[in-house]
């Protein structure tokens, strides 16, 4: 599949001259010789590597990143890191778009749900040679087959998150229950429904328990999470797709049980169920590492929040064991990088000691890395992240169509959540429509 040259080029002249302008420096004529190709060899000919991020766009992560591109230059005169900020929401498309014309940037960062738009393409090159067999090693196998197509190392995971439970201390003390985490879904349940019988000072409503179920392929990816918890997944043993199942049925039951009982809002984006949980209106909900920055951000009491919430695993679903999924920032180099070996030489410099240690500082973000899974017990919410990380599973191979079967799920839970369908009707249509996407 040819996806450089098709669809994205028949976008907007004006998005298209905004992403060119921003990434010039990929339009480099000279072919470097090995030395020069090499980041860390200082004197060498200069070397300029643009990196499209949305991290560096935002105000959360800016000053981690700023930080990490500053140490690396000082160490590797010769190599100068120029920033493309996308939005998240653009990134894939724009990227796209310049890789149509030759002008992708160096580094792209990337996201699991949409990964395997990129995997399948032409526009970004595989990594297991540019990295080394050591790196590739060190990767929890989950991650590394996240990142991975055909066999092959496709991208790096950078900033990786286990899907953890986030519970408000307050909340539980009011609806008489103890300060402890459910430790399996049974008990999540029935503290959920105690906590949907509560109001605010104010008569608001507080949910007890919320899942994300608006039409979002985040969504969708995160739904695999509950069907891992059921015992299911979306393809069978021989790797083709089986959506029609009763552990499917089980797992839209679940999410159609949550609406239907009240102890949780119907159509719901993770950002909704963010901001409810920071004002006091949802008693418990999942989400990766950067809940904490978010919390204390959205509460409009900062740290002090902290004191509000606990995190702890996933509670165990039906084989007894806290299943959870992985999620993590991808970094990819394009194929239209003139200088892909400094380009992996900067990737393992962000997903090393040093960079890692200032991204935790910042923003708790941890590593993939299994030699550096040591550095991240300190606090109790790291020690909780690091047990987590030891209980997730790999999401769905890399596809083309993936993304579109993200889709698919989310639109699934919408229907159950919203009573329009079954849980057995929309596990039927959602088997036809995934036979379409994953073909």
């Amino acid at each position: 599949m040819n996806m450089k040259k098709t669809v994205y080029v028949t976008l907007s002249a004006v998005l298209l001259t905004g992403a060119l302008t921003a990434c010039g420096a990929s339009t480099e004529n000279d072919t470097p010789s090995k030395a020069s190709a090499t980041s860390g060899a200082k004197g060498s000919e200069p070397i300029k590597l643009t990196f499209a991020s949305w991290s560096i766009s935002e105000a959360a992560t800016k000053g981690a990143l700023e930080e990490m591109v500053k140490n690396y230059e000082a160490k590797n005169t010769n190599v100068k890191i120029e920033f493309v900020g996308i939005p998240f929401a653009d990134i894939k498309q724009q990227t796209f778009v310049m890789a149509s014309t030759g002008n992708a940037p160096d580094i792209i960062q990337t996201f699991p749900a949409w990964f395997g738009s990129y995997a399948a393409s032409d526009i970004i090159t595989p990594l297991d040679d540019l990295m080394g067999k050591a790196y590739v090693d060190d990767l929890m196998p989950s991650f590394k087959e996240d990142f991975s197509y055909n066999g092959k190392l496709m991208g790096v995971p950078w900033a990786p998150t286990p899907y953890i439970l986030y519970y408000n201390k307050e909340i539980f003390k009011k609806a008489g229950l103890p300060d402890k985490a459910p430790a399996t879904v049974e008990e999540l349940l029935k503290a959920a429904k105690a906590i949907s019988s509560l109001k605010t000072d104010s008569g608001q409503k507080i949910y007890g328990f919320g899942e994300p179920t608006d039409k979002l392929a985040i969504n969708g990816e995160i739904a695999m999470r509950n069907l891992y918890s059921f015992g299911g997944s979306i393809l069978d043993k021989e790797g083709k797709v089986n959506a029609n199942t009763p552990e499917m049925v089980n797992t839209l039951s679940y999410y159609k049980g949550l609406v239907k009982d009240g102890i949780g809002p119907s159509g719901a984006k993770l950002k909704d169920l963010r901001n409810l949980f920071s004002i006091g209106q949802l008693g418990m909900y999942v989400d990766g590492n950067y809940g904490k920055a978010v919390f204390r951000n959205l509460s409009g009491k900062g740290a002090e929040f902290d004191k509000v919430w606990g995190a702890a695993p996933i509670p165990a679903g039906v084989s007894g064991k806290s299943v959870s999924i992985g999620e993590a920032h991808g970094l990819v180099v394009s194929a239209d990088s003139k200088h892909k070996q400094a380009a992996a030489d900067f990737i393992k410099y962000l997903t090393d000691k040093e960079a890692i240690s200032i991204y935790h500082q910042k923003n708790d973000v941890i590593s993939a890395r299994k030699s550096l899974s040591s550095m991240f017990t300190e606090s109790d919410f790291d020690k909780v992240l690091m047990q987590q990380m030891n209980n997730i599973q790999p999401l769905p191979k890399n596809h083309p169509g993936m993304e579109q079967a993200y889709i698919d799920i989310a639109d699934a839970l919408l229907k159950v959540s919203t009573d329009t369908a079954t849980p057995e009707k929309a596990a039927q249509e959602l088997d036809a429509k995934l036979k379409t996407s994953l073909k």
